[in-house]
């Protein structure tokens, strides 16, 4: 089976986005539920690859609406990757939640999800869905570098350094043994970094520049969200994962001063359906479902992502992504196919 092509991203679809405006059916957009469907009894099994407090409050509303009995298992991208295709045979989910792009690429590719048009799909831009159908992008993600601003002040700023905010800035002597970041052998955030500055900086010059940074990181983490955690708590000053991911931390009291770096990586966050024929009716109603504006609006309160659905109102207090310095030409597609090449020599040395 071979790649499905993912439409480029293009800055105009980007706006649209950030805008919350686009084209669709509004009423639809507004009004569509997995409602009016009885699943009374019935099972969905969901491997999530985001947070927990996101999953469980789609889980309840969806439970609430049609009746449904919905569990679900945090996994980080990798890992619910190498799940599902250690389970290829005898599936045990019905549904991948999370995650990137292109994990959910690679997924499919090998067999292990299954198309399904949903009835939905016009409330989600064609820019962030699968053409055949394999997958939905839910929100969109955006790579930063944030730094723990007490820890900064008192030990950092007095000697005259500079905050971080660009990625030649994480070479400094200063920084070593201060960064964190996911490891993208097992995080989806991990594997966007690193292929994006492939993608960016060219084969050469990436790997001279990711060569260089390795001895700077101090602890690679299972899970994308664990970065901003650990340099929110003052663990380490400097944590390199997605912007939605910071600002959670920083909106709980500790705070990270953060900035979407130049040439910015970037992924959304899709859903999929597992191939598995045991809960088919009630893993099509979740992706109907997961589409909407009301679900979207959930995303968005908490992830603090930007909503895939161009109907939810963005994040409060974000700029509009037009106005972001992402790397819009990133492949997802391409990151997802170099992925284990790209980690391989990452740790070669």
């Amino acid at each position: 089976m071979k790649w499905k092509a993912l439409a480029a991203c293009t800055l105009a679809g980007l706006a649209l986005i950030a805008a919350g405006c686009g084209g669709g059916d509004k009423a639809a957009a507004g009004g569509a539920k997995a409602g009016g469907q009885d699943l009374k009894g019935k099972k969905l099994v969901m491997y999530v690859s985001f947070h927990e407090d996101t999953a469980k409050e789609l889980a309840d509303l969806f439970k609430k609406q049609t009746g449904a009995d919905v569990s679900f298992i945090r996994l980080p991208t990798g890992e619910a990757l190498a799940r599902i295709t250690a389970e290829k045979d005898a599936p045990k989910a019905d549904i991948w939640l999370g995650g990137t792009a292109d994990a959910h690429a690679k997924a499919a590719a090998d067999g292990l999800l299954e198309a399904y048009k949903s009835k939905n799909a016009k409330m989600i831009m064609p820019e962030y869905q699968d053409k055949d159908g394999f997958w939905y992008g839910t929100y969109l993600e955006v790579l930063a570098i944030g730094y723990n601003e007490k820890r900064f002040n008192e030990e950092f700023k007095p000697k005259g350094v500079a905050a971080p905010t660009t990625l030649q800035d994480l070479l400094k002597p200063e920084f070593k043994g201060e960064i964190i970041m996911p490891d993208p052998r097992k995080s989806g955030t991990g594997n966007t970094f690193i292929s994006s500055v492939l993608q960016n900086m060219g084969e050469e010059k990436g790997w001279e520049y990711l060569k260089a940074l390795k001895p700077q990181i101090a602890q690679f983490t299972p899970s994308g969200f664990t970065p901003g955690q650990k340099a929110g708590a003052g663990e380490y000053l400097i944590a390199v994962n997605f912007i939605s991911d910071q600002n959670l931390v920083s909106a709980k009291g500790q705070k990270l001063v953060s900035t979407i770096y130049d040439q910015a990586g970037w992924t959304v966050c899709p859903v999929g359906k597992i191939k598995n024929k045991a809960n088919e009716d009630v893993a099509k109603a979740f992706i109907d479902f997961v589409l909407t504006k009301e679900a979207g609006d959930i995303l968005v309160k908490t992830t603090n992502g930007i909503a895939c659905n161009p109907e939810v109102a963005p994040p409060q207090g974000m700029k509009p992504l037009k106005e972001l310095p992402l790397f819009k030409t990133y492949d997802l597609v391409k990151a997802g196919a170099d992925k284990q090449k790209n980690c391989d020599t990452f740790f070669a040395e």
